[in-house]
């Protein structure tokens, strides 16, 4: 098994999509037609306004879960 590289994983969406269009990349913005029938918009739609009030709160998440052990 190879290691998977993600280089932009601790960027946001909204920063790889401005880093795309700044360098003139092609990027699919595209949203999936099932995606307003998923069960991920809920928790995508609480993390949007956990980050509106606390821009921080998010990323944090984030790190605090890569410290978790399974």
């Amino acid at each position: 098994s190879v290691p998977r590289l993600k280089p932009l994983r601790h960027a946001a969406q909204k920063e790889i999509v401005l880093y795309a269009h700044f360098l003139g990349l092609p990027y699919a913005s595209a949203e999936c037609h099932h995606a307003p029938l998923a069960f991920r918009g809920h928790p995508r739609a609480l993390l949007k306004d956990l980050e509106a009030s606390r821009p921080w709160a998010v990323a944090a998440l984030a790190h605090s879960g890569r410290r978790l052990a399974l």
